[in-house]
């Protein structure tokens, strides 16, 4: 069974049209089925109120939607959140009140200056039905951005799997914790099924773990090469443009790698790097994206992004 995941952006009233609506939080998911394809579209609904959830939803997708509306700072942080991390595969939309010519002026130089442009949701779905499903072999990895306790069955994560296969019964390591846990059973779509490949969004039922001691952002995976860290953290920054603010070594910003978005300060070191100091822990791999966030900017809340890493 093939998957698919979308972050639909802008005026997302249009996703209605094209799946049905299923776990909401400050992300909400809508998907369909068809034939052997599950289409998954995900909406920050929590933004513009937080920039948390527009991070989190970019980072569960392959593809973005964007349905302009209005061009203004909210459409910009957007569009700045697509760029950092790399989506630059998707479709625009935009209503007759835009002018054309500043939105092409706005995106140029960006990930979204190549998507493709759509005059109606009609011509958009016939584009979507054609997509390949974009996958990744290796180390099954898992971003869980949702977790239940549910009654009889116990602990429930959802997240996509970004890499690699998974199968019931599976055993798997979550981190940052380091706890062995096993795959109880594994939902695509409301079905129970045996085995699931990348890019799958899936509920899995786990053993080993009790719901407190799961969080969102919180990786799953048997992959031997992640680290764990707080204060030892290195970042290469590359500030973003529009961000007008100084960085404040006494400033508490978020940090986000993946779907974990956690408090942190910086530090400032030579040749554009960051230090992040940080008591919460963070599991990435080496060169990882990181992006630095300040929620308080009454402005662009984006800072900037670059690699991570260790000082070991």
């Amino acid at each position: 069974m093939e998957s698919i995941n979308f972050v639909c952006l802008g005026q997302t009233e249009f996703v209605k049209e094209l799946g049905k609506k299923g776990q909401s939080s400050d992300v909400t998911a809508y998907d369909k089925k068809k034939d052997d394809r599950i289409m998954t579209y995900i909406i920050p609904s929590g933004y513009p109120d937080k920039i948390q959830p527009l991070i989190t939803a970019v980072n569960l997708a392959e593809y973005s939607i964007v349905y302009v509306n209005k061009l203004d700072r909210y459409l910009g942080e957007q569009i700045i959140a697509l760029d950092l991390l790399h989506l630059d595969k998707g479709f625009l939309l935009h209503s007759y009140e835009v002018d054309n010519e500043k939105l092409k002026g706005l995106l140029k130089n960006t990930a979204a200056s190549s998507f493709k442009v759509e005059q109606n949701i009609e011509s958009l779905k016939e584009s979507i039905n054609s997509l390949p499903s974009v996958k990744r072999d290796g180390p099954p990895i898992i971003h869980i951005d949702n977790i239940f306790n549910v009654k009889g069955v116990g602990v429930v994560v959802l997240g996509i799997l970004k890499q690699g296969a998974i199968k019931v019964h599976g055993e798997l390591i979550l981190f940052p914790q380091k706890r062995k846990v096993t795959i109880k059973s594994i939902q695509m779509h409301d079905k129970n099924v045996e085995e699931s490949y990348s890019p799958a969004r899936v509920g899995l039922a786990l053993t080993g773990v009790s719901y407190d001691e799961i969080t969102r952002g919180d990786i799953l995976s048997n992959f031997n090469h992640f680290t764990s860290a707080d204060q030892e953290l290195i970042m290469n920054f590359n500030k973003v443009p529009f961000y007008k603010n100084d960085l404040s070594e006494s400033h508490l910003y978020l940090l986000s790698i993946g779907t974990q978005i956690k408090p942190a300060k910086i530090k400032k070191l030579e040749n554009d790097k960051l230090k992040i100091i940080s008591e919460k822990l963070f599991s990435f791999r080496a060169k990882d994206i990181a992006i630095l966030l300040n929620p308080d900017s009454r402005d662009i809340r984006i800072v900037g992004s670059g690699n991570i890493y260790t000082t070991d």
